[in-house]
C-alpha cells in the first residue's frame, strides 16, 4: 500500500502512544521516523519503529523515562536519559543547547542511558534550519568487529553533520562509521533477500551473502571507519559516562541499550552574520556542482542532496509500504485493540488520529 506523508505520521504516532509512550514523545519520534521514511532512509523507518514498539512491550525501552539534566555548566550539559527513546533525548538535547550556542557560540551535551537515536539527518536538517551547524554521534549495540576480528564489538557508530545554506538545500551529512548499518540487513533478513558481498561477515570473520549468517558489518574504507567508529566510541560513550562494547545492552532487545550521545552546536553568528557565512556555503554548494564530472557521471551531489530530492517525491507520490511490514504493523496493533486480529493496514490507518 501506498500511504501519504501525513498517513505515516499518524500511524507512527498512534502506535506508540499505544505502548505507552506520552503524546508529545509518540509524536516527537514519529516526527524523526517518518524523516527517516520520506528521505529513503528505510531501515530507520517503518521497520525500525516494529524495533521500537517490540522494546516499548518488553520494557528494554522506559516509555515513561525523563530526560534528567545531571550537570548544566553553560555551555557544557550532561544529561540522564533514564533508557527512554534515544531520540526522545537527543531532540531534548538539542531544545536545551539551542540558546546555550546562539550564547556562547558552541555547546556540547552527552547523554548517557540512552538508546537508538533513529534517523540521523534529521537533526542535520533541525540544526540547518535554525542556522545552527550541528554535529551528532552516538554509540550503538555492537555489530562491527575491530578491523582484522571477527567479534562484534563496536556499533555502527553513525557521524552526522548538518550546515545551513541559503538558497541551496543545505549540507547534511549523515554516515555510519560502518559500510551499511545493521538496520538494512534485518530489513534483508525480513524480506527475505539475499544481501549484497561485502556488507557483512560471518561469526569466523568471513564475508557473505546471507543476512541469517551475518555476525558483524564491515567498516567503511577498511582500517579508516574503524578509527572513526573508535572516536565516537570515546566521544558519545567514554566521554558520556554510557556503556560501550559488551557493556550494552543485549541485541535480542531484551535489555536496555544503555548507549550515549554527544551533540554539538556551532552558531556561524559569532564568526560572520549569518548571510554572510549561508552565501558563502551556498557559493562552496554551486562551485562544487558546477565543477566537471568524472565520465559517465551526470550530476555531482552534496551530502543530504539526494535525500532532499527523495523527500519531495515521496512526499507528492506517497510512501510505499511493504507487505511484510504491514503484517507485523498490524499485529502489534491488534495486541493493544487498535484494530480486531486479523485486521487489515487499511483497517489500521483509519483509526489513526
Amino acid at each position: 500500500m501506498i500511504i501519504s506523508y501525513e498517513q505515516d505520521l499518524r500511524l507512527i504516532r498512534t502506535l506508540l502512544h499505544a505502548y505507552g509512550l506520552s503524546g508529545s514523545d509518540a509524536a516527537c519520534v514519529a516526527e524523526v521516523v517518518r524523516h527517516s521514511d520520506f528521505t529513503g532512509v528505510y531501515s530507520h523507518g517503518l521497520s525500525r519503529l516494529i524495533l521500537y514498539i517490540r522494546q516499548l512491550e518488553n520494557g528494554s525501552m522506559n516509555a515513561a523515562a525523563e530526560v534528567e539534566t545531571i550537570s548544566d555548566e553553560g555551555a557544557v550539559i550532561r544529561l540522564e536519559c533514564h533508557n527512554g527513546s534515544g531520540i526522545v533525548a537527543v531532540n531534548h538535547a538539542y531544545d536545551v543547547l539551542l540558546e546555550k550556542a546562539r550564547t556562547y557560540g558552541i555547546a556540547i551535551a552527552t547523554g548517557m542511558h540512552s538508546g537508538n537515536i533513529g534517523c540521523g539527518a534529521f537533526y542535520g536538517c533541525r540544526a540547518a534550519r535554525d542556522n545552527m551547524i550541528g554535529i551528532v554521534c552516538c554509540n550503538t549495540l555492537p555489530s562491527m568487529a575491530p578491523f582484522g576480528g571477527a567479534e562484534p564489538l563496536i556499533g555502527t557508530n553513525p557521524i552526522i553533520v548538518g550546515v545551513p545554506a541559503g538558497a541551496e538545500h543545505p549540507i547534511v551529512l549523515d554516515i555510519s562509521t560502518s559500510g551499511v548499518a545493521m538496520g538494512k540487513i534485518q530489513s534483508a533478513r525480513r524480506e527475505g533477500k539475499a544481501i549484497p558481498l561485502g556488507w557483512a561477515t560471518d561469526v569466523d570473520g568471513r564475508p557473505t551473502t546471507d543476512p541469517d549468517k551475518a555476525c558483524a558489518v564491515l567498516p567503511i574504507a577498511g582500517h579508516k571507519g574503524y578509527g572513526l567508529a573508535v572516536i565516537v566510541d570515546v566521544l558519545s560513550a567514554v566521554l558520556a559516562d554510557a556503556a560501550y562494547g559488551f557493556h550494552t545492552g543485549g541485541n535480542d532487545l531484551l535489555t536496555a541499550e544503555d548507549t550515549g550521545f554527544c551533540i554539538i552546536l556551532i552558531d556561524p553568528s559569532h564568526f560572520m552574520p549569518i548571510p554572510d557565512f549561508t552565501a558563502r556555503v551556498d557559493d562552496y554548494i554551486r562551485m562544487v556542482k558546477s565543477s566537471r564530472p568524472a565520465a559517465g557521471v551526470p550530476e555531482i551531489f552534496l551530502p543530504g542532496e539526494i535525500e532532499f530530492r527523495k523527500l519531495e517525491q515521496l512526499r507528492k507520490n506517497g510512501l510505499p509500504v511493504t507487505e511484510a511490514v504491514e503484517k507485523e504493523l498490524c499485529l502489534y496493533a491488534a495486541k493493544r485493540g487498535l484494530i480486531p486480529a486479523g485486521g487489515s493496514f487499511a483497517e489500521l490507518l483509519a483509526v489513526c488520529l
